[in-house]
């Protein structure tokens, strides 16, 4: 009788070693759920939905004309403007002294060129009034010699280069002098008005990547558009055939609990992304009035009717 129990033990030992074993052996070989396979569902009512971000319509990023120190910075990341609003400038003191070094040189090239053209009409003058004296004698004149003279003498005068300073080859350099320097005092206006960002559009300031101090010039603010605000989302290729432009959409955002925002469907990528061999689809959801407290960049789940 105890060699029948102690046979029954060591048989029921044995099987749990074996069930254990199965457990543990199964359990560590069951593949992981990819993420994408949470990204975009398809809900029970036909519906197809996806997780995205939220941003501006447009966004622009901003620059000075020129490289100098920030003198003045208005605005921070989160402040409304309006267009035309100043929002940065720089110290303006070598920028304007640009602008008087430009109009001195082309004042300076003015006055060559005012010199140039005086020098040549001089030189002009006294060969075409002797022309005009000779004229009369030359009509009389039996002999082709002595009328074909005064003509020829004067035209290489008044054409050809004579002496520094003169005659039109000086005219036409001097003239280039004038464009140049006509064309500097523009570029140095537009970099004197560049030292001030203004706000192109109304919007919204997003990021602020300067202070009182810096030395900058690019890229320093950006600016959305927030009138118009959009979801971007990514739809499996499998579900993206269910989204069409103009289609209606619903939006829930995070601590709003199951508060929906009605949306539309405004633009469906033509072209897929693959990430790790799932093909996905970027699409635009533009919220049909935009959720007060909205912000740039947060989650948003999208519900779109398959």
């Amino acid at each position: 009788m105890r060699s029948n129990v102690r046979w029954i033990v060591l048989a029921a030992v044995v099987v749990g070693a074996i069930v254990v074993s199965g457990v543990a052996f199964w359990g560590g070989s069951e593949p992981a759920p990819t993420p994408a396979a949470k990204k975009v569902e398809r809900v029970a009512n036909g519906s197809v939905t996806a997780k995205g971000t939220v941003q501006p319509v447009a966004s622009r990023s901003l620059s000075f004309a020129i490289s100098g120190t920030v003198s003045e910075l208005k605005v921070k990341a989160g402040d409304s403007v309006a267009v035309g609003q100043v929002l940065a400038r720089l110290d303006t003191a070598a920028a304007k002294e640009a602008v008087t070094d430009a109009e001195t040189a082309l004042s300076e090239a003015a006055d060559a060129l005012a010199e140039a053209t005086a020098a040549a009409t001089a030189t002009c003058a006294p060969v075409q009034a002797a022309g005009a004296q000779s004229a009369p004698s030359a009509a009389p004149s039996a002999s082709p010699r002595a009328s074909a003279s005064p003509r020829a003498s004067t035209a290489p005068s008044c054409s050809s280069t004579s002496g520094r300073g003169g005659g039109a080859d000086a005219i036409f350099t001097a003239q280039q002098q004038v464009n140049n320097a006509t064309a500097a005092v523009s570029r140095a206006e537009r970099n004197l008005a560049g030292t001030t960002i203004t706000a192109p559009v109304t919007g919204k300031v997003l990021t602020v990547t300067i202070k009182v101090g810096d030395t900058a010039r690019s890229n320093v603010i950006t600016l959305g558009v927030v009138s118009t605000m959009l979801v971007k989302a990514s739809f499996s290729e499998s579900d993206v055939v269910a989204v069409s432009v103009g289609q209606t959409a619903s939006v829930t955002l995070p601590g709003t609990g199951s508060k929906t925002y009605a949306a539309t469907v405004s633009q469906v990528a033509e072209v897929g992304t693959v990430t790790n061999r799932l093909v996905t689809y970027e699409v635009l959801i533009a919220f049909d009035q935009v959720p007060e407290g909205l912000l740039v960049g947060q989650s948003a789940n999208v519900t779109v009717p398959a």
